[in-house]
């Protein structure tokens, strides 16, 4: 039995008892009444007797009358004082109820969450299986006295996401980094899938950074200048096809957009590291988040210690555990995050 089944089974006893209260108040009421008339009557009769033996025997018994009177007067005050704690009892149980079943509710909903993900996951599974893109796989570059690269695609067709003021917020945090003259960063507002070709080409990034709108299958670029407020979906197939069309694929991607690490398993042949979102993000989130990730590996941070200071600071701007949760990693077997370190002085 469920806890609002059980619930439930209280308040059904509660309302019983207080139907049997309703019942004792009205037989209590009305004996009180008969009592009051028949001391009313006794007290007439004594006023017109004649003998004093009459008048006593009436008084008397209007006095038993009266004293029947006052002792239901008392049940009844009891019955009312059990019928005002009853509703009182019900009102908390109706509470605990409805609260029962919010938690009840949110359990399903996540139960129902998760089977959605893991059909979606297995029915990913299975299209990798019957059509894998010929992707060869890479190993990571080892640490070269250059400079680091990143290519930092925001793409915002729908004007709803707040993409230039996150970029902004990672050059002033990148300013302040120790080692900031050691990172190279190449912003491509309004981004379309040819940008992220071209910026392969022209930049060779270490690291590929997406903001933008996406979901578990795909994400949104731009489609340019000559429809601007409208987006295009690719999915996680042809990304992965076009970031391993390289001579050097990038060594990071970061997907700083919602629901992005579900697809991030089918980009590892070519990435060896992928840093995505598991949920819905919120802008101040995921602003926050980027600052600080970049601000970390600008300053000599390993991959996994850059994410787990994006983390905090989510954490300290929401104040949400949940949301400081959403980012998270996937990566090779071969690659341990905590000792990749993507800066390092000469």
């Amino acid at each position: 039995m469920s806890l609002s089944d059980s619930y439930r089974r209280d308040l059904a006893r509660l309302k019983e008892r207080e139907a049997a209260l309703h019942k004792d108040l009205h037989r209590h009421q009305s004996d009180q009444a008969k009592a009051s008339e028949e001391e009313r009557r006794q007290t007439n009769y004594a006023t017109r007797a004649s003998s004093a033996s009459s008048i006593n025997s009436y008084l008397n018994a209007a006095e038993r009358a009266r004293k029947r009177a006052v002792d239901f007067g008392k049940k009844i005050a009891d019955v009312n004082h059990k019928l005002a704690q009853n509703a009182k009892d019900q009102a908390a149980k109706v509470a605990s109820l409805r609260s029962a079943e919010r938690s009840e509710q949110q359990a399903t909903a996540r139960d129902d969450d998760r089977r959605r993900r893991k059909e979606l996951d297995h029915a990913r599974q299975l299209s990798r299986i019957a059509a894998t893109p010929q992707v060869r796989f890479v190993h990571i570059r080892a640490p070269e006295p250059e400079k680091l690269r990143v290519l930092y695609l925001a793409a915002n067709p729908s004007l709803d996401l707040m993409t230039e003021t996150e970029f902004r917020q990672v050059q002033q945090a990148l300013r302040g980094a120790k080692y900031r003259d050691r990172v190279d960063v190449e912003f491509r507002p309004a981004a379309t899938f040819q940008d992220l070709l071209d910026g392969l080409n022209d930049v060779r990034p270490h690291i590929v950074h997406f903001s933008g709108h996406s979901d578990d299958s795909a994400v949104q670029f731009g489609r340019g200048e000559l429809t601007p407020h409208t987006g295009i979906a690719i999915d996680f197939a042809l990304l992965v096809q076009a970031l391993a069309s390289t001579d050097q694929p990038p060594e990071l991607l970061v997907l700083n957009s919602c629901d992005s690490l579900y697809g991030a398993g089918v980009i590892l042949p070519a990435v060896p590291v992928v840093v995505g979102m598991s949920d819905s993000v919120p802008d101040t989130a995921a602003i926050a988040f980027s600052q600080q990730f970049y601000a970390a590996i600008a300053s000599g941070q390993s991959v996994g210690a850059a994410l787990r200071q994006g983390k905090v600071v989510i954490n300290a701007v929401a104040l949400d555990d949940a949301v400081s949760a959403l980012p998270q990693f996937v990566a090779r077997d071969d690659v341990d995050i905590d000792q990749l370190v993507l800066v390092k002085p000469t």
